[in-house]
Order: C-alpha cells, then structure tokens, then sequence
C-alpha cells in the first residue's frame, strides 16, 4: 500500500436528499471524485444523485461554488472526522 493521502483542511460534503443529479459538479472536479449514485438500493439512485468519494476530495471548493442548487458545503476537516459515517470513508 502506498502513503497515506493528507487529507485538506475542508472537504465537501453534499446534501444527497437535496442533490438533483445535474452533473454540474462532476464536470468541475479537477480529482474525479464526484459521480452518480452506484448503488441501487439508495434512495436517490433513480433520480441520479451525485456522491463525493471524500478519500479522494482534495477541498478545491470547485464543486461549491458551481452546484446551482448550493447542496455542496465545504466543512473543516476536523469537523467531518466527527461524524462517524463520514470519519469511516476517510479511515480506508
């Protein structure tokens, strides 16, 4: 395994119940590591939503200031790591 990322000083996190799939995001992303759901038990799998792989987001704040509908905040890392949903994707 190589070295482990240094993760930045924020990450985006997007609001999955809020996201309409628009796709404005994904093209934005200089990482590549926002697509559409592939999970087909999510909920919002039909409609398309977008998820960020927060292992690779490197805090541009690119997806941010792009997503039309503002369902994309940058939150301070640290803060992220105290969730623990959020905290268990950035351990892999």
């Amino acid at each position: 395994m190589g070295k482990k990322k240094k993760l930045p000083k924020q990450l985006a996190i997007l609001d999955e119940d809020l996201c309409t799939g628009c796709d404005a995001c994904v093209a934005v992303c200089p990482v590549d590591c926002i697509d559409k759901s592939s999970d087909p038990t999510h909920p919002g799998y039909a409609m398309g939503i977008c998820t960020i792989d927060l292992g690779v987001c490197i805090g541009c704040k690119l997806c941010a200031q792009v997503c039309p509908w503002d369902v994309i905040t940058m939150v301070p890392t640290d803060q992220v790591l105290q969730e623990p949903r959020f905290a268990e994707l950035l351990a892999e």
